[in-house]
């Protein structure tokens, strides 16, 4: 996880937004009548409470006392988040409809207390900040793990939300089978990153053995981006969360009359 130039809880606020973005979903995904049976919705990756992404960080006598730190050219899920193991593990089949993600506020400026966060990050990770999520369907009897990507979502262009937990509906709900994957895929850099959390959150990245941590590894990095394609997830963080959540809507049954 890069830091910027000189340096290597916000808890969202969106039950609203998440209840009327459910509403108009459950009219899109389930249009019948008004007796039709409700909808199953999981939202995965959510948590009782979600860490503050970490930007902007802070100088004082320029010494850094709070990096900033994002993520970027990865490809990633949280293998636990908050204790709860494969938060992001399809339990069910079903049509994922919408995602979001927890977006800090990095600097854009040079102060005495801080640094042109924006600029450092484009420079090194290219620019827009943008991200995209994946599904991944598991190779079994793969050591590191490795993962296929089946589908992907648009990506979308993030600088516009920073600060804020934007919800992206999905035009084109993504298929998604019982114990399959949402990824999230960070073609550039976003700042949705919390880090120095407790060790009940780890999580994966689409980065070989020993290519784990360096500044040459992050920027060096490729997310997975091609659908098909298979990839290994080489990299196991600890302490650490990846901000993001999907909204996974059961298949309804097919019930056929007599």
């Amino acid at each position: 996880m890069p830091e910027s130039s000189t340096f290597s809880h916000r808890r969202a606020a969106v039950a609203l937004a998440v209840a009327a973005c459910l509403a108009v979903l459950a009219a899109v995904v389930n249009p019948g009548s008004a007796d039709s049976a409700p909808l199953t919705v999981t939202v995965l990756g959510q948590t009782a409470e979600m860490p503050p992404a970490s930007c902007p960080g802070k100088i004082v006598n320029n010494v850094e006392v709070k990096p900033c730190r994002v993520e970027g050219h990865v490809t990633g899920f949280q293998s636990i988040a908050d204790g709860i193991a494969r938060p992001y593990e399809a339990p069910y089949d079903g049509k994922i409809v919408a995602w979001s993600i927890t977006l800090a506020k990095p600097s854009t400026t040079e102060t005495e207390t801080t640094t042109n966060e924006v600029g450092f990050f484009n420079e090194f990770l290219g620019e827009p900040s943008e991200a995209r999520i994946g599904i991944l369907k598991p190779v079994e009897g793969t050591n590191p793990p490795k993962y296929t990507l089946v589908r992907q979502s648009p990506l979308q262009v993030l600088n516009p939300y920073f600060g804020t937990t934007p919800i992206f509906a999905l035009k084109q709900p993504l298929s998604i089978l019982q114990g399959q994957v949402v990824a999230l895929t960070v073609p550039t850099w976003a700042p949705m990153f919390a880090f120095n959390v407790s060790s009940e959150n780890t999580w994966r990245g689409s980065r070989l053995p020993e290519h784990c941590s360096s500044k040459e590894d992050i920027q060096g990095g490729h997310p997975q981006q091609g659908v098909g394609k298979t990839k290994s997830y080489g990299c196991y963080y600890s302490n650490a969360r990846l901000l993001y959540t999907a909204t996974l809507v059961k298949n309804p049954k097919v019930e056929i009359g007599e």
